[in-house]
């Protein structure tokens, strides 16, 4: 196999692998904006959340057990199939993440964080641990009165980039692991799917 069918068959992969895993992402995302001052979909993101790795690690075995029979699958082919899996999947959520912000939203995420750290315990919490005094600083440092002004002008976009560059970032430490796992092992090298 040549170095650009190599190149073009990882990206198909990846491609496709992203995509799924990009809808994974979002759903985890929905139940994270939506489950703010709730428990159940907040604890359905957080499980999304920590199994985001090791559905990537699945990904990338499934991915080697594919084109192990054309080649075996080194490092450097895995980690660049991570690689790619995780930008695809970051590009899916930052752009379902500035569609919801943009178009669906209206506000309401915004209303019900504000809401929630208004209420009592929260408040009680947050002196306690001494945030209340690291946002009173942030909204006061950015020239806002409140904290759900300084939340207002955050537009969609803004969100999106930071999404975006969030999940980039973590893709590409956790593509090690990942590239670590999706590799052929010597093992694998005598067997066939």
């Amino acid at each position: 196999m040549t170095r650009n069918d190599t190149l073009r068959q990882t990206n198909a992969f990846a491609m496709l692998d992203g995509l799924m895993f990009g809808i994974y992402w979002c759903f985890g995302f929905l139940c994270a904006v939506k489950g703010v001052g709730g428990a159940t979909l907040s604890t359905l993101s957080m499980m999304v959340t920590l199994s985001a790795p090791f559905l990537g690690f699945y990904l990338a075995r499934r991915f080697e057990r594919q084109v192990r029979p054309d080649e075996p699958v080194s490092f450097g082919k895995a980690y660049l199939y991570s690689v790619l899996l995780y930008l695809y999947a970051a590009i899916i959520l930052a752009l379902a993440a500035y569609a919801y912000f943009r178009w669906l939203d209206s506000g309401n995420f915004i209303t019900a964080y504000i809401a929630t750290q208004n209420m009592p315990e929260m408040q009680e919490a947050l002196q306690a641990s001494g945030m209340q005094d690291f946002f009173n600083d942030a909204v006061k440092q950015g020239g806002f009165n409140t904290l759900e002004e300084m939340l207002r002008s955050i537009g969609p976009t803004d969100i999106a980039a930071s999404i975006f560059n969030v999940n980039i970032l973590l893709g590409l430490l956790l593509s090690v692991p990942t590239a670590l796992i999706g590799k052929t092992r010597s093992s694998d090298r005598n067997t066939t799917t």
